[in-house]
């Protein structure tokens, strides 16, 4: 009963909200539309509990109209966007640049359920078994999607010195991804690989921790600290990012916005998993790691993450 009371005290870290509005835009006003979805969109990058933001354009014959997609941290923070008077001011200001009213859903995050989960897998495709593998991925990928809770199968060819192939198997809770993986299904299917592969590894993460697997061996599982604690260090590691890229970005100005968001993205991105986010890691490693424990060293790095954010917030302000 101890454990259970316990697990149900710890924090639990917010769900990122989702707004996603369409536009349909004058021909003539175009520039007039792309210069108020920058200022938006850098409305956005300001707010608190911003999470990310992507712009897509017209793709003929698919897509007709301009598609702005917008995630807070919880569904607070993206009540408070929508409300916000700025928002709102330059929301209008778009309004008048299009041939028809907006299209506005927002997408609400069930705060009360787990996050989803992912299964990691790598395998070292035998010689000459390439075609043979995609084969079996894809019968694979037929069964997953028929068990309750699956989401989504990401796959990665071989990069650079790699020999490994990776497939992310995504389910939205623990037991859904169970029933999978202890199912009969994919027993047959692992004995058709057998011949196929010459290894294989697999390992399970949720949320964040494909940032915070610390101390595993090839054979470990997966050692992450509270998602809370992930939160926190998420927030050290981004806010800077996003601020230099976001510095950054009048250089991108003559680029179609589409190209600015995926630009930055990629950065973003590149910058957090091979640059920051190693760095943050060692910083806090002595308050992420579960094992060091104590109520001193709680404190210690709650105080580390608030004052080299307030430190962030000056040294931005004096550029």
């Amino acid at each position: 009963m101890k454990n259970q009371t316990e697990k149900s005290r710890e924090p639990q870290a917010p769900r990122p909200a989702t707004a996603i509005a369409s536009h349909r835009v004058h021909p003539d006003k175009l520039e007039a539309y792309v210069a108020a979805q920058n200022a938006i969109t850098d409305a956005a990058r300001r707010f608190p509990g911003f999470v990310g933001t992507e712009v897509l354009g017209p793709v003929a014959g698919l897509q007709d109209e301009w598609v702005a997609i917008f995630r807070l941290e919880s569904n607070l923070a993206m009540k408070q966007w929508l409300e916000n008077p700025d928002r709102v001011r330059l929301a209008r200001q778009i309004e008048d640049l299009l041939i028809e009213s907006s299209r506005m859903l927002v997408l609400a995050s069930d705060e009360r359920s787990e996050p989803p989960v992912a299964m990691v897998f790598t395998h070292r495709v035998a010689p000459g078994k390439v075609q043979d593998y995609l084969a079996w991925r894809r019968r694979a990928i037929a069964a997953q999607a028929h068990y309750p809770g699956y989401l989504a199968t990401e796959f990665f060819e071989p990069h650079g010195p790699s020999e490994e192939w990776v497939d992310i198997v995504r389910y939205d809770s623990v037991r859904d991804l169970t029933e999978w993986m202890e199912s009969k299904e994919r027993q047959k299917l692992l004995a058709e690989l057998g011949t196929i592969v010459d290894s294989m590894h697999a390992h399970r993460v949720t949320g964040l921790e494909g940032w915070f697997a610390v101390n595993r061996g090839p054979d470990e599982a997966v050692s992450a600290p509270p998602s809370w604690k992930q939160a926190l260090a998420v927030l050290f590691a981004l806010y800077p990012t996003v601020m230099v890229l976001t510095y950054l970005n009048p250089l991108m100005r003559n680029l179609s916005l589409p190209v600015q968001m995926l630009i930055g993205n990629i950065l973003s991105v590149a910058l957090l998993t091979w640059a920051v986010m190693p760095q943050v890691t060692r910083l806090l490693g002595f308050w992420l790691n579960r094992s060091h424990g104590g109520r001193t060293r709680e404190v210690l790095g709650l105080c580390t993450v608030a004052t080299g954010l307030a430190l962030f917030v000056l040294i931005f302000r004096e550029l």
